[in-house]
């Protein structure tokens, strides 16, 4: 009997342990779906619009944030559409294998007061195993900005922001997308 006992409350003890746990989880903001192994995360369903005027930049960091949180094979979706984001950065190290599949167009703002001094429009550091891929447009919209820098007249000058910025990328590949427009380099 003492046995049943022990073991009914071992029972109650675990079940109760993972409630609390989970609960904790869900307090810190953790995304339940990336948690899962492999999962896609298109930046649609986390509310970004493809209508080129609309900042997506908080839909595609929660959909980075998400994709690095979660084991095995992750996605991020950028379907067809002008998707308007500011400073993206995308730093980790991640659990799993992230892909960025970009189908549309990112668009960088133009407001260059979105960008930290000497910033970089999309930067990505330490990422393992990173493939960004698809037949979209990564358009920093440089022309509409060029006229605002002075570096070609004085060396005193605000940088402009980099379009695709990459540190410690263990076995990074990028293929099929477009960048076009940089602001800078």
């Amino acid at each position: 009997m003492a046995c049943t006992d022990n073991a009914m409350r071992d029972l109650f003890l675990l079940v109760l342990f993972c409630i609390v746990h989970g609960e904790k989880e869900e307090s810190k903001g953790i995304d339940a779906k990336a948690s899962r192994p492999g999962g896609s995360f298109d930046i649609t369903k986390l509310g970004a619009s493809g209508n080129g005027k609309t900042d997506n930049t908080k839909a595609v960091q929660e959909a980075c944030a998400s994709a690095c949180g979660g084991t095995g094979k992750q996605t991020i979706l950028i379907p067809k559409g002008d998707f308007l984001v500011g400073q993206l950065n995308f730093t980790c190290p991640c659990k799993g294998d992230v892909t960025i599949q970009v189908d549309g167009n990112l668009l960088a703002t133009m407001d260059l007061s979105q960008y930290k001094e000497h910033g970089n429009w999309i930067e990505i550091l330490r990422v393992d195993n990173l493939v960004i891929t698809g037949k979209g447009n990564l358009d920093g919209q440089g022309p509409a900005v060029w006229s605002k820098n002075s570096c070609t007249k004085k060396y005193d000058c605000k940088i402009l922001p980099n379009s695709l910025v990459m540190y410690f990328v263990n076995n990074g590949e990028v293929s099929g997308v477009t960048l076009l427009n940089s602001k800078f380099f």
